[in-house]
């Protein structure tokens, strides 16, 4: 290396005022520290609350929870303020009036010395069985060691002795001790009992202060807001079988729902609507609240998390699904009460489950639940025999242009596929049937009396009068064929043996008479050619394919379409699908569930393209109709509950279920009122006498009044029970499990337990019996019951009514059946029964006791036919039978008699 490279180069002068770095990062820094400054305070903010927003809602709760038991500890103090002072100036009286009582001190001081004598022979025995369990832990020691044990058991031998003696020294102390404290107990009595009044008046500030201090604010804020939870364990399994589970956390925000305090405060700080049938029945501690509301019950923030998103393309179900709203709330009820038809709480679920039946939508779509549902339309077996065929072209174009109220949709038809569906139809219809008979006439005048008495008006009407349950018969006479309406009004079971129409068991000349009044309001209009065309072999062809195309067969018996399958998608889970898996054709409406299913049920062939038939037909529903519809459409979602958290339906309630099914179905409260509801047919009834009896209504329980076993036959074969009354009963189709089902309804749903009456009317007292002879006709009661033709003839009784339930009926006769013509024939006065004017007599029978009078009438009506040596014209007599309390001759044309 040269010299010149071991040469250091030359540092620069350094010169006063001058620095090394020429550039300043100050500012720079300053705002990078201000802006780490800024990050820090906003997350802090952003986690205490941003993330937080509960905080703000339990934060204005504890305010106001601390404030109310502040304010009910003021006023529970000012309430009590008086009484305590002067409760404690007692008891601080007596305790001086004790302490001045020398012989109360004698005796405080003798009871405190017997307790310390006491105590130390107790602790001696205690040390005694100690001193026993080591000796005999040593004597067992030196046993199974093989060593010589008598010493150590001689040593338990002498401790057990010892403890022994201790037992009568203690027995002795204590006797002496308790003696004394009798005796101070005397003289501390009052002090005592002041105490405890005190005690008593007080023991609601202990509550109220442990309130306070729950809700009692820190120095700086109020009480550490927190998040509350319900964790659902069993909530389901996962896709490895492993026990998942579920938590909520919505009274996180909603943490006063069930105070009805908070009634009135807005959201959400608002108590739950009706907290006795939502949240008492289920509780949101057991169930959360998600399985009802939905939402996303994990998050608590912000409030769109929490209520899960209601953008159609971001829902998971289960997870992130939308809060239900509105009308909407009703829906998730189903998941849970799906056997049940009418649901409290619930009104438009429950008119939608009845609406969804009504309307037939169970024949084209499959639904769990409704699977065994039975058709809805009439039979199409046999319809040429039935009606006009040219009625029955127009029919199937338009049929609201003949009936506006049907539950028959449109479908939109050209006139080819009109024509081509009915020749079908009428073509497979049965060839050979020939109706039973034949029309020659009638009198109107006497057809119109009998359809306004015998009952029909409890389902069709006719002129504007009568229910809509059935069709609307005034245009009848344009569509069916006279013999075919005779021979159904004669025998409807005869033409068709499933069909809900019964038979009222006329004559061919009531049937005539009734097919004339029905037959003079319209006619037939042939059109010409219909019957060739009907006949064509290619527009037959073609009704066929369209017949199971679109789904005629969903609602009607058809031939050769039995084995077909429902034609539509299934629903069971429709109200979870997502907006992708819906088809919006060319419409142009919101991208939503809600919208496209609304538009389904008010057009349904909103979404048809060219390339896209929509089968569904136009059922014209009302407004109303499609939002009822809504709620149950978004409740078939699919979601299996776990059975634990679901209602358990008891056998009773299950039984309650079916027969109401079947009180729908066969429209029973057209004519009588059952469970307070029904006994529309009064409407269009002249007289009260007329009235149908009820079947449920207040304290009145057909199950509770009728054996079971004539109740059952009634059902299968009516047979003529009130004489006087022209409304029949008529003779359904009833399956013998129908009948089981409505007789077990009916004793369900009676307050006391059914049991099986055999043969009790030939255990009654003779004697008895015979008082009851004598009582009967005293009171002249044989007037109406006798021969039946005001009140129902004792002669049927036995075999038809409980003996418990006679008097029952007896004590509150109108009280039961308001509009009954048997009046009360006893007065109330208090608890007692008081025997009326009229009756006097009755007063020296048996004390007047008119329980045990009423048990001989029913003894004797239970006994009517088979009681033996009786002499049935026996009487007390000397009672004026004929003037009847509360004006009961008057009333007879208007009341109805049922007993």
């Amino acid at each position: 290396m040269t010299d010149e490279s071991n040469q250091e180069e030359p540092k620069p002068e350094f010169k006063e005022g001058e620095f090394d770095e020429h550039t300043s990062y100050s500012f720079f820094y300053f705002l990078m520290s201000g802006a780490l400054l800024f990050v820090t305070l906003w997350a802090f903010w952003d986690d205490e609350y941003g993330r937080r927003g509960y905080k703000e809602f339990q934060d204005v709760y504890f305010k106001e929870q601390y404030v109310r038991a502040e304010n009910d500890y003021k006023e529970l103090t000012q309430k009590i303020q008086a009484k305590e002072q002067e409760i404690v100036a007692g008891i601080a009286s007596e305790e001086q009036r004790l302490e001045a009582n020398d012989e109360y001190e004698e005796l405080a001081e003798t009871a405190w010395e017997a307790q310390i004598h006491l105590d130390e022979v107790t602790g001696d025995r205690k040390f005694a069985k100690s001193r026993l369990d080591e000796y005999y832990y040593y004597y067992k020691k030196a046993m199974h060691e093989g060593k010589n044990f008598e010493v150590q058991l001689s040593k338990v031998h002498n401790t057990e002795k010892e403890i022994e003696e201790y037992n009568p020294v203690i027995v002795e102390l204590t006797r002496k001790r308790d003696e004394t404290e009798e005796k101070l107990l005397k003289f501390k009595a009052k002090k005592e009992n002041l105490e405890k009044e005190l005690a008593i008046l007080v023991s609601d500030k202990p509550i109220i202060e442990g309130k306070m201090n729950y809700y009692k604010p820190y120095p700086f804020f109020w009480r550490a807001a927190e998040i509350l939870q319900t964790v659902i364990p069993s909530y389901g399994k996962n896709n490895f079988q492993e026990i998942t589970y579920k938590v909520d956390r919505c009274q996180t925000c909603h943490i006063a729902y069930d105070d009805p305090y908070y009634e009135n405060h807005e959201q959400p700080l608002k108590t739950h609507p009706d907290v006795d049938l939502y949240i008492k029945k289920h509780d949101p501690l057991v169930t959360g609240c998600t399985w009802c509301h939905k939402g996303q019950g994990t998050a608590t923030a912000p409030t769109e998390d929490a209520h899960g998103s209601h953008h159609e393309g971001d829902q998971s179900t289960g997870i992130n699904e939308p809060i239900l709203l509105g009308n909407f709330m009703q829906a998730n009820c189903r998941n849970c009460h799906a056997p049940q038809v009418e649901l409290e709480g619930a009104p438009l679920l429950s008119k939608g489950k009845k609406l969804f039946i009504k309307m037939g939508c169970h024949g084209c779509h499959l639904v769990e639940g409704y699977q065994e549902e039975r058709k809805v339309g009439p039979s199409l077996l046999r319809i040429a025999s039935k009606v006009d065929p040219s009625w029955l072209v127009r029919w199937v174009k338009k049929p609201k242009n003949y009936l506006p109220k049907t539950r028959m949709p449109h479908f939109g038809l050209s006139d080819e596929h009109t024509l081509a569906i009915s020749a079908y139809i009428w073509d497979v219809s049965e060839k050979d049937y020939k109706v039973a008979e034949t029309y020659e006439g009638g009198d109107p005048a006497k057809g119109k009396k009998l359809f306004e008495t015998v009952g029909c008006q409890a389902c069709h009407k006719v002129q504007g009068n009568g229910e809509l349950f059935g069709p609307n018969l005034t245009r009848i006479g344009n569509k069916v064929n006279p013999d075919w309406l005779v021979s159904w009004i004669k025998n409807p079971e005869e033409y068709n043996s499933n069909s809900i129409m019964p038979n009222l068991r006329l004559t061919l000349e009531q049937a005539s008479d009734i097919s004339a009044y029905l037959l003079q309001f319209d006619q037939k209009r042939p059109q010409t050619g219909v019957e060739e065309k009907l006949n064509d072999p290619e527009l037959i062809k073609l009704g066929k394919t369209l017949v199971r195309g679109r789904g005629c067969f969903s609602c009607h018996d058809i031939k050769g379409m039995e084995k077909e399958g429902r034609i539509a998608p299934e629903l069971t889970a429709f109200g979870n699908k997502q907006v992708r898996e819906l088809e919006f054709g060319d419409s142009h409406i919101p991208l939503t569930w809600e919208s496209w299913t609304r538009t389904k049920l008010k057009k349904p062939d909103s979404y048809a393209t060219e390339r896209i038939l929509d089968k569904m037909p136009d059922f014209e529903l009302a407004p109303d109709e499609v939002e009822i519809l809504l709620v149950l459409l978004k409740g078939f979602n699919g979601i299996k509950i776990p059975p634990q958290y679901q209602k358990n339906y008891s056998e009773k309630e299950l039984t309650i279920e079916r027969g109401r099914r079947l009180i729908t179905r066969y429209n029973c409260r057209g004519c009588h009122v059952v469970e307070r509801t029904g006994g529309h047919i009064q409407e269009f009834l002249s007289s009260k006498t007329q009235y149908p009896p009820p079947l449920e209504l207040g304290n009145y329980h057909v199950g509770e009044r009728l054996k079971g076993s004539w109740l059952f036959s009634f059902l299968k074969k009516p047979t003529p029970v009130r004489t006087w009354m022209k409304v029949r009963m008529p003779t359904f189709s009833f399956t013998d499990k129908e009948v089981r089902d409505f007789t077990a309804y009916f004793e369900a749903l009676s307050p006391n337990e059914i049991k099986y009456e055999a043969e009790v009317h030939l255990k009654k007292n003779k004697d008895s019996i015979q008082i009851g002879v004598q009582i009967i006709n005293y009171m002249d009661c044989g007037k109406c019951h006798d021969d039946g033709a005001k009140g129902i003839d004792f002669s049927i009784a036995a075999q038809r009514l409980k003996q418990g339930w006679i008097p029952k009926w007896m004590k509150d006769t109108r009280g039961m059946i308001p509009w009954t013509r048997m009046p009360n024939h006893w007065r109330k006065a208090g608890d007692k029964y008081v025997i009326p004017a009229k009756f006097s007599d009755l007063e020296d029978l048996e004390d007047g006791n008119v329980d045990s009078h009423i048990k001989h009438i029913g003894n004797m009506i239970l006994s009517y036919n088979t009681a033996e040596d009786i002499d049935f014209e026996a009487t007390l007599g000397g009672g004026d039978s004929d003037e009847e309390d509360e004006s009961d001759e008057d009333e007879d044309e208007e009341e109805d008699e049922d007993e």
